[in-house]
């Protein structure tokens, strides 16, 4: 227990295998979102630069993400930088034509949402979404809907199904009548 204590406190000063798995699901998930802009993928390895690319293909400004230094100051630049990065994931949305809910996905899990969007077959659509000219609807129709609906029961109806056999089993014609009846008792 002690080892599984010491390894997850990382007292090396190192990064642990998780922290690890979630940068390079970040850098595989940003280049492929990179070229599917149109723009080469590399600058997903670089720290800050691919921000500052991001920024440039989302939001049209690259220079937008420097407002995330505002966190230096207390408090009031922790809100602050709360509200850019929310701009950021926004934009980030629009652009690949996902509805603007999916900047919660962006803020909170970044990692998972940049590799969905890097390989689904969603496009590009230019920064905040300017070449995208589908409706909000048409956007949401592409993601799931968890909406709980009430169904009514449907009310049952029964057919009398009554088929003239002329054939028995031998093959010989016969005049009988047969009658189905698949009806079964209301409950």
């Amino acid at each position: 227990m002690d080892t599984i204590l010491s390894y997850v406190q990382n007292q090396d000063g190192g990064t642990t295998t998780f922290e690890l798995a979630i940068n390079i699901a970040s850098i595989i998930g940003m280049w492929k979102m990179f070229e599917k802009a149109g723009e080469p993928g590399w600058p997903a390895i670089i720290p800050f630069y691919n921000f500052y690319k991001l920024c440039g293909i989302t939001m049209g400004n690259p220079w937008y993400w420097l407002r995330l230094f505002v966190i230096c100051v207390p408090v009031v630049g922790w809100v602050a930088a709360i509200y850019f990065l929310w701009q950021i994931c926004k934009a980030t949305a629009l652009a690949y034509g996902k509805p603007e809910s999916w900047a919660f996905g962006y803020l909170f899990l970044s990692p998972v949402f940049y590799c969905i969007t890097g390989f689904d077959n969603s496009d590009y659509y230019g920064p905040m979404g300017v070449g995208d000219n589908r409706s909000s609807s048409a956007r949401q129709a592409k993601t799931v809907s968890f909406d709980v609906v009430k169904n009514e029961p449907q009310k049952k109806t029964y057919q009398d199904h009554s088929d003239e056999v002329k054939v028995n089993a031998n093959g010989e014609q016969t005049e009988e009548t047969v009658d189905f009846f698949f009806d079964q008792p209301e409950e």
